[in-house]
């Protein structure tokens, strides 16, 4: 397997590698990075691997990848001029079974296991095969999750069941909408109106639920959680352009969740007046609490297609998220508990990572995703939306405080514990 390689140049191994034209090399190069930026690996990560595997061939290059795309120069052993390649990424999102996938191409590539021709067409032939759950277990997966953010967000048993339903309207109405080349970028927009339009629906029927856990419960598989804390982690790592993009792609999917759940309030002031006031809520069982971490864990693993051999991976890394965020919120600020939650979480997905030879995403997404900071993107906003100014600013500095816990968190886990994985 590939190490980090220092930033010297290595000697150049003897290898049937060492015959391959720049051109072959810099196609190679840039057709895994696509491959990887298109199934979710991190801007930093892709780049220390396109320079890895230069210098692994006696080349030196340049890497400057972004979330829609990725730009390479190449240069070195006896090349008169860089070669430059650049490669657009039309749609990307997360899927670990095909980044874990990737990993497994590149790392027979660069043992001298396979030509870089055979690893092209195990590429091209992957973005072919179709997806490792079928679509009817998407559809239940984001059901549970909302189910298990129900518990979470301390929803009682009518809300939890009544949540999940939410959830799987919310998948439904987003898998038509993708069919559409234009109506796939209303997902957000449309899953908040929705999410907003049946919760109204079922708090007229049924007073005693509480509206806030049914929409923030129903949305939260479309809230850009894991979005915003990749954008400040790659800022922390001054990827300041790749941070920037995702930041803001997860700032505008918030405002079109936000807006079209004001589309529903402002129909539902229209046509009964005051918006009811929130509903305290007491919280579920600790029994019932571990079982929606459970459900929650593989939810996930389906929704991120986590590896079916991984997924005991998904269940371990929620676990230990939720027990170290649960145990330090009741000791410690809410950043300072986000903190040690990563830490735990990122030291286990690298070790992890250490001993199965595997990305580090495979088992740190699953559990990270319980931690991230959306939900109180989505509370701050509403509240805005009720015209509670302090109570919003006060929940969208809180959220600010937990993402930068958690990127730090991220941070300190690669220092203490490194993978030692490029991926």
């Amino acid at each position: 397997m590939i190490t980090p390689v220092p930033t010297s140049m290595t000697p150049v191994p003897t290898s049937a590698r060492s015959l391959l034209s720049p051109e072959e090399l810099a196609d190679y190069i840039v057709e895994i990075g696509g491959t990887l930026v298109a199934y979710g690996c991190s801007s930093y990560r892709l780049e220390e691997v396109i320079r890895a595997v230069a210098r692994s061939d006696g080349f030196e290059a340049e890497a400057f990848a972004i979330p829609t795309g990725l730009f390479i120069e190449l240069r070195g052993r006896g090349m008169t001029s860089p070669l430059t390649r650049m490669v657009r990424v039309k749609e990307w999102g997360v899927d670990l079974d095909r980044l874990t996938r990737v990993d497994e191409i590149f790392n027979d590539v660069a043992d001298d296991k396979i030509t870089i021709r055979t690893g092209r067409e195990r590429l091209r032939a992957l973005k072919l095969e179709p997806a490792r759950y079928p679509l009817f277990l998407k559809y239940l997966a984001t059901a549970m999750a909302s189910a298990a953010a129900a518990v979470f967000f301390r929803g009682r048993p009518g809300e939890v069941a009544m949540a999940g339903a939410i959830g799987l309207f919310v998948a439904l109405l987003g898998q038509l909408l993708a069919k559409n080349p234009s109506g796939r970028f209303l997902v957000e927009l449309l899953g908040g109106f929705a999410a907003a339009t049946a919760a109204w629906i079922v708090t007229r029927l049924q007073p005693n639920l509480s509206r806030e856990v049914l929409v923030l419960s129903g949305i939260i598989t479309l809230i850009p959680g894991m979005t915003l804390t990749t954008g400040l982690a790659e800022l922390a790592r001054k990827n300041l352009v790749s941070g920037s993009a995702r930041l803001m792609e997860a700032f505008a999917a918030f405002l079109l969740i936000i807006f079209g759940i004001a589309l529903a309030l402002g129909i539902e002031r229209v046509s009964a007046g005051k918006l009811p006031d929130a509903h305290a809520r007491a919280g579920m069982p600790f029994e019932l609490q571990i079982l929606a971490v459970f459900g929650a864990a593989i939810a996930f693993a389906v929704l991120f297609n986590v590896p079916k051999r991984y997924l005991w991976s998904a269940i371990v890394s929620a676990g230990i998220g939720w027990i170290t965020a649960g145990f330090g919120t009741r000791y410690l600020p809410g950043q300072l508990a986000a903190f040690g939650a990563a830490l735990a979480v990122c030291v286990f997905s690298n070790l992890a990572a250490r001993i199965t030879q595997r990305p580090a995403q495979l088992f740190q997404l699953p559990g990270m995703t319980l931690l991230v900071p959306g939900s109180f993107g989505f509370l701050s906003l509403e509240a805005f939306l009720r015209g509670e100014l302090a109570g919003g600013a006060t929940k969208a500095f809180e959220m600010l405080l937990i993402a930068g816990g958690l990127v730090a968190g991220i941070l300190m886990a690669n220092v203490l514990l490194p993978a030692k994985k490029l991926l």
